[in-house]
């Protein structure tokens, strides 16, 4: 289970170049980060915010490509962390986890990871050259405002993922990396935190938002929902994501995983 000490909230902004996917591959779901009403200087209408679990479990979501009958292979993802918090900013993501990992399943299933990599501490080098994770910044300036602390918010891009869905049915994801010990904080680790927005505030589409996120336990099994204004936050809330995919006729092609 989630407990309160689980969430904060935090803000974003700004999409990165497409990384090289197959050549008829489309944004097929964009859920991107918010371009209104950002940070504590909006007041009520704070459109961003971002979400943790701990080191035993991540908090995901769903979305949907296409229409029902129609089969979609998804070339790439990309979703947006927020480490940090008062008095300690990562400068790389290596600095604050030792890896990240994007998990899929069918609708209503459990999880399991399709892509992951190692971070090497305080480099910018990843196992997997199919990951890539760059800062969203825009103009150099740092974009998360949490409680004051200003925040930088990391890209993270799943390149070459080739994963068969079913068009018209929900696919669930989550992303999570496990925490580096807290220096001083005896058997405590830093918190993944994955960004996320309240859709009717954002300013920019939100494909499939719903104000339901999901949970997960630290081996990706399904651990109930999540509903943001029912715990820290008083507005819906989705997690950000852009899919990448192209559609393909009659069964599924070859040489595809299926997160079916």
């Amino acid at each position: 289970m989630l407990n309160k000490t689980r969430f904060s909230t935090v803000a974003s902004l700004l999409l990165c170049v497409l990384p090289a996917v197959a050549a008829d591959s489309a944004l097929a779901v964009d859920r991107g980060l918010p371009q209104s009403n950002l940070n504590n200087a909006s007041g009520s209408v704070r459109s961003n915010v971002r979400w943790g679990g701990d080191n035993q479990g991540f908090v995901g979501d769903d979305f949907t490509i296409g229409a029902p009958g129609e089969r979609w292979v998804i070339d790439s993802i990309r979703t947006w962390a927020v480490p940090g918090y008062s008095g300690a900013k990562a400068a790389r993501l290596s600095d604050f986890y030792q890896d990240v990992r994007l998990y899929l399943g069918a609708s209503s299933n459990d999880l399991t990871p399709v892509a992951a990599a190692q971070l090497a501490e305080g480099a910018d080098e990843l196992s997997n050259p199919n990951i890539r994770i760059s800062e969203a910044t825009r103009d150099g300036a740092l974009l998360y405002d949490d409680f004051g602390t200003a925040l930088p918010i990391f890209q993270i891009d799943f390149t070459n993922l080739n994963v068969a869905v079913r068009g018209g049915s929900k696919t669930r994801f989550g992303v999570w990396g496990m925490g580096r010990p807290i220096s001083g904080q005896d058997g405590k680790a830093h918190t993944w935190y994955n960004h996320g927005s309240n859709a009717a505030l954002s300013g920019a589409r939100q494909d499939g938002a719903d104000g339901v996120m999901l949970i997960f336990d630290g081996a990706g099994r399904a651990d109930g929902t999540l509903r943001a204004q029912d715990r820290d936050w008083d507005k819906p809330s989705d997690i950000n994501v852009q899919v990448f995919a192209h559609r393909v006729g009659g069964q599924a092609p070859g040489h595809v995983k299926s997160a079916q």
